[in-house]
């Protein structure tokens, strides 16, 4: 009877010791790569294959996609664009162009990367039933990607003083607001970030190359504010802002440009 009494207390003991001791903790393991691709094609699946009731839209001819399993033009945009921003957070860039839309990425691979992703982006927002007014991936990636290349070691080298120089100066870059005042107010910056970033390349960069560098970055956005000015007129009957018909003129002089510009003289208001 003894014995039976010391095994029982011999196991109340132990159990007793065993409660207070530290349970080991485990790490959950994050889900892998292919993991999260596969969530990703599921939600992708799921999203395509809902229908919306109060959806009108009509379905492709050849039914590749077909337009009323898109929820709304809204919503599919909204998809399009947050694609877009997942795959931009793998792309290394130094974001010292300030208001110039010009992809400021460091290396090659980050070059072609940006270029994958917009092309991407383009063909999704056209199944939405979109089109892009003025896609940099044409000028960048496609017409001018070997000399956007050479150009990169110089923008690299440039940004740090770029970010320290032109930024505090121009401001940062901000969202473009498609009224008289919103563009104004983008040309005025553009303007702004146009003349310190050339300062700053011409003497960071040796030789010509800095020259080159941001001949390159103006003449993408003299493209990008006249498409910008052509959509603007044609959808309002407002005047072109005098900054944006500056950023057209050489040295940004008005005095420069009225022989090369003339099909924005009757239509400037200044401000």
């Amino acid at each position: 009877m003894q014995l039976w009494l010391l095994m029982i207390l011999l196991v109340s003991v132990i159990d007793l010791v065993d409660s207070r001791l530290p349970r080991a903790r485990f790490r959950r393991r994050g889900p892998t790569g292919f993991f999260l691709a596969r969530i990703q094609k599921q939600y992708d699946d799921d999203y395509d294959s809902t229908e919306d009731s109060g959806s009108s839209r009509k379905s492709t001819v050849d039914g590749s996609r077909r337009r009323d399993e898109v929820v709304n033009d809204a919503k599919c945009l909204q998809k399009c664009n947050n694609q877009l921003n997942i795959g931009m957070d793998m792309v290394n860039a130094h974001m010292a162009f300030g208001s110039i839309d010009v992809p400021s990425v460091v290396e090659k691979r980050d070059l072609e990367m940006f270029c994958m992703l917009d092309y991407q982006h383009s063909q999704c927002i056209d199944e939405c039933g979109y089109s892009v007014q003025f896609n940099l991936r044409e000028y960048v990636c496609r017409n001018r990607f070997p000399e956007m290349l050479q150009h990169l070691p110089c923008y690299a080298r440039a940004a740090p003083a770029l970010i320290r120089h032109c930024r505090p100066r121009c401001g940062g870059y901000k969202a473009l607001v498609h009224t008289q005042d919103g563009y104004s107010q983008r040309c005025r910056q553009l303007l702004c970030d146009h003349t310190c970033s050339t300062y700053i390349l011409k003497r960071l960069c040796p030789d010509e190359t800095g020259i080159a560098a941001s001949n390159y970055l103006l003449e993408f956005t003299r493209l990008q504010v006249d498409y910008w000015m052509k959509d603007f007129t044609k959808q309002s009957k407002s005047r072109i802002p005098l900054t944006c018909r500056k950023v057209q003129c050489r040295d940004f002089k008005l005095a420069n440009c009225r022989s090369t510009a003339r099909r924005y003289r009757k239509r400037v208001v200044d401000n």
